[in-house]
């Protein structure tokens, strides 16, 4: 397992070098970067942005009733609350609080965040909470009714863990438990699936599916079709793009559909199931696209005949579809720029329909009431904030719910496509976002690239208010290895492929510069998690091209990752340090395994949180420990709450965004234009 490491104590948190080593780094971080000015400026700043009762309640609607989570200075943990349809579309919501996430303390006695409120949709008052442990993946997971204001007595509660618990009815619940290590897999998921009836213990419940622990996951949901019977399935994941999929019969037998492994179940409808194709799927003489949206009919366990809905051209990608009462509504991608595009069932057949003309920028559906046909719609794009609309597939109207306010002046603000010429040849796609681009603008470069993960035109709140504002640039990555032009755009930059993300943004770079757009010592590039691998493996390839880097929640040790909290589940994406091909790759792209003592490397910051279940902290610090090792300028901010999706305060999600702002104005802005 590649033990062989002079920072393996990091692994621990809790050996005395790892404490030694966050108390240092705090200090550090603390005395240049938190006790600057600006920093508490910022921080306040935005402390109120997040807090002005004027941004959008995003809600769940059911039975004419809005559910919304809502943080607050006086709730700093949060509750959530409900206020009736007409007056939230009015204008003036009338908010009832539910509960207070921060009561919930003292009844797990441990300190939790709210991860999600799932709702039977049926008897919405009857829900599932899932409250994490500071932040992390692991959940409790507790039955309230929202009616009475209570914890449900005896009613569907489940111990600390990575499970996933899902409404079958408003009586029974479909467990995937993670609780106890036998229950998992190596990657340190659940492996079961259990059917659970109201009034039973755990150990009464009916065992229904078990993987073997080789695998990576189970899940396991209800489809209520509006338009047919329910049905229950389970999916079992061996990978993360490779799947199992089963109808669970009458008798509680799992069967097995006989559809491609590498294919996503995104909906039923009308006795369908959509299915999202990653490649190629032969069936009866005929081949079904890869990327294409596909409706197949389903009965008792048996697939019958499959109609194509969409097939993107190679400029297009799907990114996401949903079902309303009588329609399938698919979100597309054509040359990162959003369209919406719907389909009805009639006369046996799947037939497009007209939508109505939506304004141009970002689109994402919100919420879908269940049982209807409207959808919340929110749009936006780098300079223009949130509107939230109402969509009525039925009556044909677009209605606009709520306007965000603009939080930084967006005047003489300039978004520009680009293309780069990446190392094979592949053009890469970015966008530039400022007031002016030239070699003295300070330049800031976000990239992800992973999991086939689109990144779009996003409202640039924060980064509008300080930095666009200053005159200075913001520039988005569109990198192989995301989502932005299907599964293609995603294998690209795949296993032993994957420094094909780090070669496009490297191609995005040296485009800047050559252009005259940017340059070097004035540009900083910015990731998170699997992005801040591929800015991370970037510093060690070619210092000479950054002025500084921002490596937030990184993977960096990427022969040791299997190893380290859920890695074995990304063996799909990274490849397998077990195979000797693979081992190689990785060990060519592990930015902790190519940092030399003889480049002078730019100022690196690097964050991570204790409570980080997903991508162990240990990546971070044995980075942070390995670039400090060789007196190279690098910041290590450690947060103790929070998971790998960043803050659950407020408070603590505006002081992030201070910390780096605070590190690029004194790394490539200290030379202001």
């Amino acid at each position: 397992m590649f033990t062989n490491d002079p920072f393996l104590n990091l692994e621990n948190l809790h050996h005395p070098d790892t404490q030694a080593l966050i108390r240092q780094s705090r200090f550090q971080t603390q005395w240049s970067l938190i006790d600057d000015p600006t920093f508490d400026a910022i921080r306040q700043d935005m402390t109120s942005v997040l807090q002005d009762e004027q941004q959008i309640p995003f809600c769940q609607e059911f039975r004419a009733r809005m559910y919304h989570f809502y943080q607050s200075e006086e709730w700093p943990k949060g509750v959530y609350r409900v206020c009736s349809s007409a007056s939230y579309r009015a204008g003036i919501p009338q908010w009832q609080i539910l509960f207070s996430v921060a009561d919930f303390d003292a009844v797990l006695g441990d300190d939790v965040a709210l991860q999600g409120v799932a709702h039977y949709v049926e008897a919405p008052e009857h829900v599932l909470i899932s409250l994490s442990a500071g932040g992390g993946d692991a959940a409790y997971t507790i039955e309230f009714d929202l009616a009475k204001q209570c914890i449900v007595a005896e009613g569907f509660h489940f111990p600390l863990g990575k499970s996933v618990v899902s409404w079958r009815d408003e009586n029974s619940v479909w467990v995937c438990p993670a609780w106890d290590e036998r229950q998992c897999t190596q990657a340190g998921y659940a492996k079961q699936v259990w059917l659970l009836c109201r009034g039973q213990r755990f150990e009464e419940a009916v065992p229904v599916f078990d993987m073997d622990a080789g695998g990576m996951m189970v899940n396991a949901w209800r489809y209520l079709d509006n338009q047919g019977s329910p049905i229950d399935l389970i999916e079992a994941a061996s990978g993360f793009y490779h799947k199992q999929y089963y109808q669970v019969m009458a008798d509680l037998q799992p069967k097995v559909l006989n559809l491609p492994d590498d294919c996503e179940l995104m909906g039923y409808l009308y006795g369908q199931l959509l299915v999202q194709l990653r490649s190629d799927w032969m069936r009866a003489n005929q081949c079904y696209p890869a990327g294409s949206l596909v409706a197949v009919k389903l009965r008792k366990g048996i697939l019958g005949a499959a109609e194509v809905i969409f097939v993107p051209d190679a400029s297009q990608a799907i990114e996401c579809v949903e079902t309303t009462r009588r329609f399938v509504v698919v979100s597309i991608l054509s040359h990162v720029k959003s369209t919406l595009l719907a389909w009805q069932f009639v006369d046996g057949h799947w037939q497009s329909i007209s939508v109505p003309s939506l304004p141009s920028g970002t689109l994402e559906i919100v919420d879908q009431p269940w049982g209807g046909d409207v959808l919340y719609v929110a749009i936006s794009d780098f300079t223009t904030p949130l509107s939230l609309y109402t969509l009525d597939l039925q009556l044909q109207e677009l209605c606009v719910m709520r306007r965000q306010q603009n939080q930084f002046d967006a005047e003489g603000v300039k978004i520009k496509q680009y293309f780069a010429l990446s190392a094979d040849g592949t053009q890469i796609p970015y966008y530039h976002v400022g007031q002016a681009m030239g070699k003295k603008v300070p330049t800031l470069v976000y990239v992800y690239g992973g999991f086939g993960m689109p990144q779009l035109p996003y409202y640039l709140g924060g980064i509008g208010r300080y930095w666009l504002q200053k005159g200075y640039a913001f520039v988005l990555a569109n990198v192989r290895g995301g989502g932005e032009f299907g599964p293609a755009w995603h294998y690209a930059a795949c296993g032993v492929h994957k420094h094909r993300s780090v070669d496009d943004l490297l191609a995005v770079l040296q485009d800047l510069y050559q252009h005259d757009r940017a340059s070097a010592a004035h540009t900083a590039i910015q990731g998170g998690s699997n992005g801040a691998l591929v800015v991370a493996s970037a510093l060690c390839r070619a210092p000479q091209l950054l002025g500084a880097v921002v490596c937030e929640v990184p993977l960096t040790d990427m022969l040791r990752y299997p190893y380290l909290s859920v890695g074995a589940s990304w063996l799909d994406e990274y490849g397998d340090p077990e195979v000797e091909n693979e081992k190689a790759a990785l060990a060519l792209l592990s930015p902790y395994h190519n940092i030399q003592a003889a480049p002078a490397y730019p100022p690196v910051l690097v964050s991570t949180s204790m409570n980080d279940d997903r991508v162990h902290p240990a990546h971070a610090l044995k980075f942070y420990a390995r670039l400090r090792q060789l007196k190279q300028p690098v910041w290590l901010a450690v947060a103790d709450q929070g998971g790998h999706g960043g803050s659950v305060t407020q408070a603590d999600t505006a002081s992030e965004l201070a910390l780096l702002f605070s590190f690029l104005y004194q790394t490539i802005a200290y030379n202001q234009i």
